[in-house]
Order: structure tokens, then sequence, then C-alpha cells
């Protein structure tokens, strides 16, 4: 296999680690981070910010162990998607003080 059928993945985070592949095993992503035990939630903290109105897309050994993270504009059924789960998430937080609240009194 010659040199120019592989591509060498770099963390994003900046710990210096590194991945030789084959093209064709690597998803296409912005973004990739190691998810190291030693420096996993240092990378992860490195990823810039979400700008407004995109979602992140993130796919699980985009390259080998390697997490890809992908930004795009959401389709219709993506942006319904998001609005439930954030209805989900605040019915939730506001289930929780409710039952904090009672034990309060």
């Amino acid at each position: 296999m010659s040199n120019a059928e592989k591509v060498t993945i770099h963390c994003y985070g900046g710990c210096g680690r590194y991945i030789t592949l084959r093209r064709s095993k690597v998803c296409n992503a912005h973004f990739y981070l190691c998810h190291s035990r030693q420096d996993g939630h240092k990378c992860l903290s490195k990823l810039p910010t979400l700008a407004a109105g995109m979602v992140r897309v993130c796919e699980m050994n985009a390259a080998a162990h390697f997490w890809g993270y992908r930004d795009e504009w959401p389709d219709n059924e993506t942006a319904a998607s998001v609005m439930r789960a954030r209805e989900v998430l605040t019915a939730g937080i506001a289930q929780m003080a409710i039952e904090k609240a009672r034990k309060c009194i």
C-alpha cells in the first residue's frame, strides 16, 4: 500500500496523539478527538463553540478510536428533534425542582 492511500489524523485537542490509516477507513469530520483516559476531557474542552443554529454530529470511531465531530445546519427533521429534546430536558428539570421543593417542606 502506498503512502498516498494513507492519511494521518491528529487529535484536535492538542494532546499530540495521532493515527495513520487508509483513507477509506476515515469518516468525514471537521474535528477528531482521541478521547483518551489521560487527556480526553482536556481535548473535548478544546472544541470550538457551536455557531448559533447549527448542530454538532458526533461519530464514535470515525478514525479508528478517534471520535469525529461535524458541525452542520440541521434539516427540518433534525431541528424538530432538537426542539423535542429541549422540551423533555426542560420538563425533567422542572420535575426535579418540584420534587426537591416537596422534600424541603
